[in-house]
C-alpha cells in the first residue's frame, strides 16, 4: 500500500474484506488519537487488518513475506494497543479474542453496542441565530474536508471583513459535526469534544446599535478557562499558571477534540495564543476565525452571491413577518454588497419600522452601525500609514484597477516594496481583494463607502489624488486610445477600464475640467463610437456647450464631427435634419480646424447626403474632402488614411446605384490601400461590401467565402456594427441560397444589434426583410 514503511505487501484481498465489515477509518483513527502513534502508514495497519481477517500468525507472516517472530513481536504491542483504546484489562486482548473485544465496543459494522449507539459529547457551542443556514455550500465543504481525520491539516483559518459569516460558516460546521458525534454517523467528521473560544468585543443588534460584549476570551488563560468548563475538568485551573499548557495538552491529548478560537484578531497575546495551539496534538483539530489573512490552510469567504444573498433576504423577511418585493430585494442586496451581517441587521431595522429609504441610507454611510462594525477596527490599525492611502486611492476607482494605478493615485510609485506590502496589508485585512486572473484590485461596495468618507476626510490628499487619477488616465488614454487604424491592436487594454475611464469623465465634468474631458474624451471618442458603443451624447452636448462657450472653434468642429456620427447612424429623419444642421452651421467654421479635421467633416457631409440618397452632393463633398486630404501634403501613411474614406464612399454610391463592377474595383483597391497601413476595420468593412456585391452578381461561393471569413473577424474583433451588418448579408444569402429558417434567425440577431446600436433605419429596413421571408 502506499506509504507503507519497511516494504511490507498488504494483499488487497485484506483491504476489501476490511472495509465491507469493519470501521476501520474510525478504528484507526481513534488509536492514533488515543495512544500519539502512527497507524495508517505503517506496518501496525496491516498487522491489525490480518487479525481482523481472523488469520493465524503464519498466515500474516506469509501473506506479508515476513519472519514469524517479527509477526509475533508487531501482534503483541497491538493487542497492547487496543486495551488502552477499549479500556480492557492489562494482557488480556489476544488474537483469540481480539475480533470480540472490538466488535464489543462498535467497530464492526452492524454491531450493537448500547454505550455507543447514542452519546452526549461535552461542546459549547453557542445556539444558533438562524433557522437555516444558506448558501457557502463550497466553502462548508471544503471545511468539513479539512476537518476530517484523513486530512492532514491541523489548524484551519477562515477569514474575510467583519460581518461576512465567518462565525456563521464554523458554527455551522461545528454542529454538523456535533451531530455526527452524537449519532455516530458518517454525515461528517465525529470528534470526542467541540470547544468554541470567542474573543468578540462586538456585536451589530438592529435595535440597539453595535452592543460591546462584557464577556470573551481575549488571552490564552481565558481560553484555558474556557476549555476547562466545557471538558468539567477543574484540574486544568487548579495547575500552577506555568503547568497549565502542559496540562491542557496532556488532557486534550486523550480525546479528537475540535477547538474553535473565534476573532483572533481582537485577542491580546496573539502570537502566545498562536504558538499554545501550533503546537497541540495532531488529534486536536482548530479552526481560527480572523478579519485578518493568517497563513494556516486558509478559507476565504467574500460576499454571498446574489442568489444566496437574495435567498437569505427572503428568509429574515419571513422569519421577521416583513413583504417585501423582488425589485426591493435586489435593491438591497446591491446596497448591502451580499455581506450577510449586512443583511440580516437591514432587515432587522424594516422590521422595527424603518422605511427602506431609511435603511439603504444608513447601509451606505460611513459613519452608520454597519460601516462602524464591519471596517473600523481594521482601518484604525493602519491610518497614517501607506495601506491607509492605498485603501483610499483605491476607493476613488469604481471598477476593479491594476497595480501602477493604484500605486500612482496613491502617490507611492517610487517605492514599489511599499505598495507591494500595502496592497497585502489590505488583503490580509479582507479589505481588497486581488483577481488573480486578472491581477486588478478591487474591494466591495460597502468597502468602498466606508474608504471614500476616509478619504473624504483627507481633503488635502483627495484633491492630489484626483489629480494623479485623472493625469494617470490622460497618459493611459494616450497610450492605447486614439484612432483605431493605429491603436487597435492597443483596445483590448481599454475595455477592462472603461468604467474607470467613464469615472473620470464624469467627476472632470462635475468639476468642471473642461480640459482634462475634452483631451480625454477626444481620445477615447472612436474606440467609444466604433467598439465600446458608449452613450455619448451627454459628454457631447456638454463639450459643445463648454468649446462654444470658451470661443474654443477648433475643438468645437471635432466635436461636431464626432455627434455627427451618432446622429448620421441613427438615420431617423429626426437625426438626418439635425445632422444637416449642425454640419453646415459647422463648415462655416471650418477654418478653425486643421485640414485633417476639416476633411473628416467633408466626409460627415458626404456620408449625409449619401443617407439622404442625394447622391450627386455626396459626390461633390466627397471631392471636397480629396481636396483637402492632397492640400494637407500629409506624410505616406497619414495620406492613404485620409484617402481611403474618399474611395470608400464612392464605392458605396456605386452599390447603391447599381454598379457593382465598377464598385467590386473600387472596395478591392480599398482593401490594398487599407492593408498598407493595417486598418482592420476598413478592410473587414469593405470585405462586407464585396460579398453584398458577390450577391447581387449571383456568385454564391465567392459570397459565402467572403462572409465566413469577415464574420469571423467581426466576432474576434467585438465590432457590433460590423457584426449586426455581416449578419443582415447572411441573411440574404441564406434566403436567396440556403435556409429560410437560417435566414429568419440571422435577421432577428441583426435587428436586435441595429436597434441596440441606435441604428434605426437599419433596424426598420431589416424588419421588412424578415417580414418577407
Amino acid at each position: 500500500m502506499p506509504g507503507q514503511s519497511e516494504d511490507w505487501n498488504l494483499p488487497k484481498s485484506w483491504n476489501r474484506k476490511i472495509l465491507q465489515d469493519w470501521e476501520i477509518d474510525r478504528l484507526l483513527t481513534n488509536l492514533e488519537v488515543t495512544l500519539q502513534k502512527r497507524y495508517r502508514q505503517s506496518t501496525r495497519k496491516d498487522l491489525l487488518l490480518g487479525l481482523l481477517c481472523g488469520y493465524s500468525l503464519k498466515k500474516i507472516g506469509q501473506d506479508l513475506h515476513k519472519e514469524n517472530a517479527a509477526v509475533r513481536a508487531g501482534l503483541s504491542n497491538i493487542y497492547r494497543d487496543i486495551e488502552v483504546l477499549t479500556g480492557e484489562a492489562n494482557k488480556s486482548v489476544k488474537s483469540s479474542n481480539l475480533v470480540y473485544v472490538l466488535e464489543r465496543h462498535g467497530y464492526r459494522r452492524g454491531s450493537v453496542v448500547a454505550a455507543i449507539q447514542r452519546r452526549d459529547i461535552p461542546h459549547n457551542l453557542p445556539a444558533p441565530t438562524y433557522t437555516q443556514f444558506i448558501g457557502r455550500e463550497a466553502d462548508m465543504k471544503k471545511l468539513l474536508e479539512r476537518l476530517s481525520s484523513v486530512h492532514g491539516a491541523h489548524m484551519i483559518t477562515v477569514h474575510g471583513i467583519g460581518g461576512v459569516g465567518k462565525t456563521a460558516l464554523v458554527l455551522a460546521a461545528a454542529y454538523l459535526c456535533l451531530k455526527a458525534s452524537n449519532e455516530n454517523s458518517s454525515d461528517a467528521p465525529k470528534f470526542d469534544a467541540i470547544i468554541f473560544t470567542s474573543a468578540k468585543q462586538q456585536e451589530l443588534i438592529p435595535t440597539n446599535s453595535i452592543l460591546w460584549r462584557q464577556q470573551g476570551q481575549r488571552n490564552l488563560r481565558d481560553i484555558f478557562r474556557e476549555i476547562a468548563n466545557a471538558l468539567d475538568d477543574p484540574t486544568i485551573l487548579q495547575s500552577p499558571p506555568n503547568d497549565q499548557f502542559d496540562r491542557v495538552r496532556q488532557i486534550l491529548s486523550k480525546r479528537r477534540t475540535l477547538l474553535i478560537v473565534d476573532n483572533m484578531e481582537t485577542i491580546e497575546d496573539r502570537n502566545e495564543v498562536i504558538e499554545f495551539l501550533y503546537n497541540l496534538p495532531i488529534c486536536i483539530k482548530v479552526i481560527i476565525t480572523s478579519r485578518e489573512q493568517i497563513a494556516l490552510l486558509p478559507i476565504r469567504l467574500r460576499n454571498l452571491p446574489p442568489d444566496d444573498g437574495l435567498q437569505l433576504i427572503r428568509q429574515q423577511a419571513e422569519e421577521k413577518g416583513i413583504s417585501i418585493n423582488d425589485e426591493d430585494s435586489e435593491q438591497l442586496y446591491a446596497h448591502t454588497g451580499g455581506i450577510p451581517l449586512a443583511i440580516v441587521y437591514s432587515l432587522g431595522q424594516l422590521s422595527g419600522g424603518y422605511s427602506l429609504n431609511s435603511v439603504l441610507n444608513r447601509l451606505t454611510s460611513a459613519t452608520g452601525d454597519v460601516a462602524r462594525f464591519c471596517f473600523e477596527q481594521s482601518v484604525q490599525g493602519i491610518k497614517g500609514q501607506p495601506p491607509h492611502k492605498l485603501l483610499m486611492s483605491l476607493a476613488i476607482f469604481p471598477d476593479s484597477a491594476i497595480l501602477a494605478a493604484v500605486a500612482e493615485v496613491a502617490g507611492l510609485t517610487a517605492a514599489p516594496d511599499v505598495v507591494n506590502n500595502g496592497l497585502a496589508r489590505l488583503q490580509q485585512l479582507s479589505l481588497v481583494n486581488l483577481n488573480p486572473e486578472t491581477k486588478r484590485f478591487d474591494m466591495l461596495s460597502l468597502t468602498r463607502e466606508y474608504a471614500l468618507a476616509e478619504l473624504a476626510a483627507y481633503p488635502d490628499f483627495e484633491r492630489e489624488a484626483r489629480r494623479r487619477w485623472v493625469r494617470w488616465y490622460l497618459d493611459f488614454a494616450h497610450n492605447y486610445a486614439g484612432e483605431d487604424w493605429e491603436k487597435w491592436i492597443h483596445y483590448n487594454k481599454l475595455e477592462p477600464e472603461e468604467g474607470n475611464l467613464r469615472a473620470v469623465l464624469h467627476w472632470c465634468e462635475d468639476k468642471e475640467h473642461y480640459e482634462a474631458v475634452r483631451d480625454l474624451w477626444l481620445l477615447l471618442s472612436h474606440y467609444a463610437n466604433l467598439y465600446a458603443y458608449w452613450d455619448d451624447r451627454f459628454w457631447l452636448q456638454w463639450l459643445i456647450e463648454q468649446s462654444e462657450r470658451r470661443g474654443e472653434w477648433s475643438c468645437f468642429v471635432k466635436i461636431i464631427v464626432r455627434k455627427s456620427w451618432l446622429l448620421i447612424r441613427e438615420c431617423s429623419s429626426v437625426s438626418l435634419k439635425e445632422a444637416d444642421k449642425i454640419l453646415r452651421r459647422t463648415w462655416i467654421l471650418r477654418d478653425h480646424a486643421d485640414l485633417c479635421v476639416q476633411a473628416d467633416l467633408a466626409e460627415s457631409m458626404a456620408r449625409l447626403q449619401i443617407r439622404q440618397k442625394d447622391y450627386q452632393d455626396a459626390r461633390h463633398w466627397l471631392t471636397e474632402e480629396e481636396r483637402l486630404v492632397i492640400e494637407a501634403n500629409l506624410e505616406e501613411r497619414q495620406h492613404i488614411r485620409y484617402f481611403i474614406p474618399v474611395l470608400y464612399h464612392q464605392a458605396e454610391i456605386l452599390y447603391l446605384e447599381g454598379e457593382y463592377l465598377s464598385a467590386k474595383k473600387l472596395f478591392q483597391e480599398v482593401m490594398k490601400s487599407a492593408e498598407k497601413i493595417s486598418w482592420h476595420r476598413v478592410i473587414n468593412s469593405a470585405q462586407n461590401w464585396l460579398a453584398d456585391i458577390a450577391i447581387e452578381q449571383g456568385d454564391r461561393d465567392e459570397a459565402q467565402k467572403l462572409l465566413i471569413q469577415g464574420l469571423t473577424v467581426a466576432e474576434t474583433t467585438h465590432n457590433k456594427r460590423r457584426l449586426a451588418r455581416y449578419r443582415r448579408s447572411l441573411a440574404r444569402w441564406e434566403k436567396k441560397w440556403g435556409s429560410a429558417e437560417k435566414a429568419y434567425q440571422l435577421s432577428i440577431k441583426a435587428i436586435d444589434g441595429f436597434k441596440l446600436l441606435g441604428m434605426t433605419r437599419d433596424a426598420e429596413e431589416m424588419q421588412i426583410f424578415l417580414d418577407s421571408l
